[in-house]
């Protein structure tokens, strides 16, 4: 039989690059760009072109598999498997209650286009609150506390496509491919900055390191960790005091500027710039910069918003995009109203802080501070549990403790803060399900393990990025290749199980067919019912377009829903307080070192060390450091350290890095193994990296709202093994 192509695109990341895969005999031969594609201009990244040996790899699991008492596995027939999940379940939601239930959505659950729909539609069924996501383990002040305590703007902030200058924090857009719209876009990221350097974009990058960002910016202020919340406190105090700020704007559509100013009054550029670590110089001229543009946002990445204050940084980026009224106003077009999101009109106003989506709703039994996290989407407000205090959900006796875990494309074991404490949890349940492609960290713990099928197995839109675009783009894929072995997708998971424990599931108010298995373009539709373009017709092409939809233009506010910008909202001052404090703060000499996290060309999180070429090129995760520090420890390039916290301690090869501060280590997460005793995690340190959430107390320096804990700016302290 003649090979034949497939216009497909890939779903190892975020960014779903455009892809063309050869299949012959219902096998996948290879994979190549789709040069046709009107947005990427063929653009694949390495990991991606990987996905032929994800599929066919010899670790991948081909059947479910149950746990034996001897701790071993064995292959179970899914609806088997199936059949005692459904029934464990049901025995633990009569004994212990709805909330004992609980799920994780790793990053793999984003990249099914029905997965968090009908996972959401199952806990909605049973009525339990513990939907857990992996976006509240780094970004929740990003989705969630932002908009709730500041409000939000109709019409959207601006984006790369029309920007003149972007100020990015402690994003890396280049290796991470992730970032939000007004920063570089994720979709052929090298060729965004070089498009938008071109036309005389100006890019200011933040970042403690000398980044593939930072390299190619106009203006890299290479700040201390930590520092982020005062460096912009700083920017928006030389913006007021210069008069850089769009007064319009702010008088229209804001309220609070006056005790705005009053609190970044202390936050002078000089102060800063000593603790910062920086010239005075640059902080006033990047913020000369950003005033004097007549276009541009403001963003930041998952580095400062997992390290002090994310909380305050974030609203202060909000606000200075709002000072500088960097968002569409009546009467402009807006670039990508959504393919797949709901049609309507788009309002130039603002939309009201929402406190209530903080102080109402299900509480956290470990921290009364902290609650369901309302992550606003084009779909409407979506509640979460928060990532980072699932551990003590677990390990805490009393009404609600978690008992069931379903873990869904995800490595909590790798990926969640304080690995003692999660090891010690997942060991805790009662019923501990994995859906996952091999026997990672978590899943060996796990007693059922579901094998799904893969990206290039099953039928996929892309959802996720529908408004992240800066153009109305869509691309819907079919299935490239038939699954071969025993396996499921995430999304079918949650509806045997629904269905064998007799539930309703719906989505979108509309009942989901119980007794025949709906066909995924179905779901589809009731996912996105509404959409500017239908998705039977998305579905009817091959390969990503660009759809004409009709332009949408800001609207006047609509009296009956406009507010204004809270810039100054209810507990911000303590915030202030806590940042003002850092800024003299000394380092307890015993950890003089600052670790932040970093992200990988050859690895998405736990993913990608198990493929040949990516595994060659990264094996385990160093200790990046100054050569000058290594030279005063007496370390050489190689040799192996003890990286120890207060609360824990690691092995790390250590590595030479002059792209970076002295003082600061840089280490990625979701490396290393198990902390069993007896597991020889450490002494393979050279193999599979060590895990950085092994220092971290994720009951310390937590945030009010989310109870995340500082990962990122962990102090410190090295020395060499001998």
């Amino acid at each position: 039989m003649a090979s034949h192509k497939v216009k497909t695109y890939c779903r190892f990341c975020h960014a779903y690059c455009p892809m063309e895969a050869e299949v012959e005999d219902g096998r996948l031969l290879k994979l190549g760009p789709d040069t046709d594609n009107p947005v990427y201009g063929g653009y694949t990244c390495i990991k991606g072109r990987q996905l032929v040996e994800q599929t066919y790899h010899p670790q991948r699991l081909q059947a479910s598999q149950k746990k034996q008492a001897d701790s071993s596995f064995t292959d179970i027939p899914t609806s088997r498997a199936l059949d005692e999940i459904a029934e464990q379940l049901q025995a633990i939601l009569e004994k212990y209650g709805p909330r004992s239930i609980a799920s994780y959505n790793g990053t793999y659950s984003y990249q099914n286009s029905a997965a968090h729909a009908v996972a959401r539609a199952f806990h909605t069924a049973i009525d339990s609150p513990s939907f857990y996501a992996s976006v509240t383990i780094d970004q929740p002040a990003k989705v969630a506390i932002g908009p709730a305590r500041m409000g939000w703007w109709g019409a959207g902030s601006h984006m790369w496509c029309d920007s003149d200058v972007s100020l990015i924090i402690g994003n890396n857009t280049l290796v991470s491919h992730y970032s939000i719209p007004g920063g570089i876009p994720s979709f052929s990221p090298s060729d965004a900055l070089r498009e938008g350097r071109k036309r005389g974009l100006k890019v200011i990058c933040v970042d403690p390191r000398k980044s593939e960002v930072a390299r190619r910016s106009d203006l890299h202020l290479q700040v201390r960790p930590g520092q982020d919340a005062a460096l912009v406190a700083a920017i928006i105090h030389v913006i007021l005091q210069e008069e850089l700020y769009d007064t319009d704007f702010c008088t229209d559509h804001t309220r609070g500027l006056e005790q705005l100013a009053g609190a970044v009054k202390r936050f002078s550029p000089d102060l800063v710039a000593e603790a910062a670590g920086i010239p005075e110089g640059q902080i006033i001229e990047a913020a000369r910069i950003f005033g004097n543009a007549r276009r541009g946002s403001a963003v930041t990445g998952t580095g400062p918003e997992m390290g002090p204050h994310p909380n305050l940084l974030q609203h202060l980026v909000q606000a200075l995009n709002a000072i500088c009224g960097r968002h569409y106003r009546e009467g402009e077009r807006v670039p990508n109203p959504g393919v797949l999101t709901p049609a309507g009109p788009r309002f130039a106003q603002a939309y009201p802080p929402q406190p209530a989506w903080l102080e109402e709703g299900v509480r956290s039994r470990i921290d009364q501070r902290a609650g369901e996290l309302v992550v606003l989407s084009p779909y409407g407000p979506q509640p979460e549990m928060p990532t980072a205090l699932l551990a003590d959900e677990i390990l805490t006796p009393g009404e609600g403790q978690v008992k069931a875990l379903i873990c869904v494309g995800g490595n909590p074991l790798l990926a969640f803060p304080d690995q003692q404490k999660t090891h010690r949890a997942l060991r805790e349940l009662e019923l501990l399900v994995c859906i996952d492609i091999k026997l990672a960290a978590t899943a060996q713990m796990a007693d059922y393990v579901l094998a799904p099928k893969i990206c290039l197995e099953r039928e996929d839109v892309t959802l996720l990025t529908d408004i992240w675009h800066d153009q109305p783009y869509c691309q819907y894929t079919p299935t490239v290749v038939e699954a071969v072995g025993d396996k499921i997708e995430e999304w079918e998971f949650f509806w045997e199980i629904g269905r064998r424990m007799g539930l309703q599931l719906e989505i979108n108010g509309n009942p989901v067919d119980m007794a025949n298995k709906p066909a995924k373009l179905d779901l589809l539709k009731s996912i996105t019912q509404g959409s500017r373009v239908p998705i039977e017709e998305i579905s009817s092409h091959r390969g990503g377009r660009i759809y004409p939809v009709e332009d949408v233009v800001a609207q006047a506010p609509d009296p009956a829903t406009a507010g204004r910008l809270e810039l100054f909202p209810e507990g911000l001052g303590e915030e202030f307080e806590a940042a003002y404090a850092d800024l003299s703060a000394t380092a307890n000499p015993a950890y003089p070192f600052r670790l932040i996290s970093r992200r990988l060309k050859y690895t998405y999180n736990s993913t990608g060390p198990e493929m040949s070429m990516l595994g060659a090129k990264q094996h385990h995760n160093p200790a990046y450091m100054h050569s000058a520090d290594l030279a005063e420890l007496g370390v050489e390039d190689g040799d192996l350290v003890e990286v120890c916290s207060a609360h824990g301690s690691i092995p790390a090869v250590a590595a030479a890095s002059d792209d970076i501060r002295r003082g600061v280590i840089s280490m990625s997460h979701c490396w290393g193994g198990s902390p069993e005793p007896g597991a020889g995690t450490d002494g393979k340190v050279r193999e599979i990296g060590s895990n950085t959430n092994r220092l971290i107390d994720n009951r310390a320096h937590t945030e009010k709202h989310s109870g995340m804990p500082r990962q990122s700016t962990v102090a410190v302290a090295v020395r060499r093994i001998q």
